[in-house]
């Protein structure tokens, strides 16, 4: 980055925490009330790590099937009798939730991300699973500023395996707040202070301990990437924050980066660059050729790491979007992908789809090797006639239903050991979707059925001995394959006809496909998805 944009970051930032350019907005941190509903209870829960009794407001889902557990996180300046506008859309949606304190408002050293908060929220989450129906596998934490900031705490060192974050206008560095809040001359300052040194300042006179601001920093905890391998962060901030609101977007942006980097610090064009965050800054804008919507705001600026993490700019300031807090949670799409190596790379087409799907939940079962119905290299392991039914089981388990089953198989049927069995793979075929649609799961969630044609093969000159003349098998077998999907009433993808004019350049020896055309792959199917899923068909035309 050039030594003048770098400079003019720094004097950006800066000016952002001058009180003439920004306005404390702490009206929105202190909507304090006790009118709750009549459905929530106020409860108490001991603390594992000092044994002090933590109230809550604690829902409890009717019957006995499970469902999500919604934990939200009251604000900064308040504790758990904060009036929340989530808990009457869980009640209406029969969602499990659960309010609780951690410590309270964030002016002393139990409180503002200590050790304490954290064990707090995790004795939180261990009850509500111990006295409500709650859906392990879907537990979902939600905040707004300093809700926001506890929700970023909880992504770093919570115990449980956690669905989803969604973090609304945080706070990810307490030592840098503390001197733009000084800066603001807003109370924000003076809580910082008394909750790093525990002391208790009056009138303008008072100090922070630094070491202290940064051990309560999200920013600086390393990320726990495989305890967080199957969650997803939301990451939501208003573009006027900062200036109209009381933290600004920075701290947002650089967690981000900071997640992005602790995943895979290779993945840069996923990252977001200086100049872009320097341009939001100073404009309050984002020069962007078209922007999405949500929840009826302008989408500024959006950047997602795979399916990991995913930051959102609209236009707003200190908010959150009540209306569209919860759409993750029932929006979402739950997939199984069945297929072979082109599936199970790290940037193979499943992971391709999951990041043009961030909002979706996909299972991966692909393997390298795997077949429709042989015992490729004699490992059953790679016969998915075997396979299926237990696939659809533990993908039904880990995502709590199926939405639907994708199947991208027939290349390594295709192999010259496999020839002269050519004729059985249609009739694989045939009986695997037949065994898929007699397993119990299937007919309890009606997933759609996509039978997605493997790609093409590269020229003979291309392949090693084992694929020689796949080309020609191939080319016999997939107009079977479209034939048996329309007529077992599922939805027909073709890859074939769409790759076969281009696939020199997309393979790299002529079966397994470069990330480009693992993309290209990807977005093909995602259009399908997009096309049908929506409308849960069972029968479509060609696409």
């Amino acid at each position: 980055m050039p030594t003048m944009i770098r400079h003019t970051l720094c004097l950006i930032l800066y000016l952002l925490a001058v009180p003439t350019l920004a306005r404390d907005n702490s009206k929105k941190d202190d909507a304090r009330s006790k009118d709750w509903p009549a459905e929530c209870k106020q409860i108490t829960i001991p603390s594992t790590a000092d044994g002090k009794q933590q109230p809550a407001y604690f829902f409890r889902c009717a019957g006995k099937n499970p469902r999500p557990l919604i934990v939200s996180l009251h604000t900064w300046s308040n504790d758990y009798t904060q009036k929340d506008p989530l808990a009457p859309q869980c009640i209406a949606d029969d969602y499990n939730y659960i309010h609780p304190d951690f410590r309270g408002p964030n002016r002393t050293p139990e409180a503002c991300g200590s050790d304490l908060v954290s064990s707090d929220i995790d004795d939180a989450i261990d009850y509500a699973i111990h006295n409500a129906p709650v859906d392990t596998h879907s537990i979902h934490v939600i905040g707004v500023s300093g809700g926001g900031y506890a929700t970023l705490l909880t992504y770093m060192r919570s115990k449980h395996d956690i669905r989803t974050f969604s973090a609304w206008a945080s706070i990810s560095d307490i030592e840098r707040w503390y001197y733009e809040s000084k800066g603001r001359k807003s109370h924000y300052a003076r809580d910082i202070a008394m909750a790093t040194t525990g002391k208790k300042f009056s009138g303008d006179t008072y100090y922070m301990n630094p070491e202290s601001a940064r051990q309560r920093s999200p920013i600086l905890m390393q990320t726990p990437v495989k305890k967080r391998a199957d969650s997803k962060l939301y990451i939501y901030t208003g573009i006027h924050d900062g200036y109209t609101g009381s933290v600004p977007i920075t701290h947002s942006l650089r967690f981000y980066n900071k997640v992005v980097t602790d995943f895979d610090a290779s993945q840069t064009d996923a990252m977001i660059p200086d100049e872009d965050i320097l341009e939001m800054v100073v404009s309050r804008n984002f020069n962007a050729p078209r922007k999405d919507t949500l929840g009826g705001r302008l989408v500024h600026y959006q950047k997602r790491f795979s399916d990991k993490v995913q930051l959102t700019i609209f236009e707003g300031g200190h908010e959150m979007l009540t209306d569209v807090a919860l759409d993750p949670i029932g929006n979402g799409k739950k997939i199984l992908a069945v297929g072979d190596s082109n599936g199970a790379f790290s940037y193979g087409w499943v992971r391709q789809l999951a990041h043009l799907r961030f909002d979706d939940w996909i299972y991966n079962t692909a393997i390298s090797g795997n077949t429709i119905g042989f015992d490729n290299n004699n490992n059953e392991k790679l016969n998915t006639l075997r396979n299926i039914d237990s696939y659809i089981s533990d993908a039904s388990t880990q995502l709590s239903g199926l939405d639907a089953i994708i199947i991208m198989l027939g290349s390594n049927d295709c192999k010259a050991v496999f020839t002269d069995q050519l004729e059985r793979v249609p009739e694989n075929l045939r009986s695997l979707i037949d065994k898929i649609k007699s397993n119990a799961i299937y007919q309890e969630y009606q997933p759609t059925i996509f039978i997605v044609s493997p790609p093409p093969y590269g020229p003979d000159e291309m392949l090693i001995e084992k694929y020689c003349h796949g080309g020609e098998r191939i080319a016999t077998l997939v107009p079977q394959f479209k034939d048996i999907a329309e007529r077992k009433q599922c939805i027909y993808v073709d890859n074939y006809e769409r790759l076969k004019g281009i696939f020199e350049y997309v393979t790299p020896d002529g079966t397994h496909l470069t990330p480009e055309g693992q993309k290209l792959m990807a977005t093909i199917i995602n259009n399908a998805l997009n096309e049908f899923l929506p409308l849960g068909l069972q029968r479509a035309p060609e696409l």
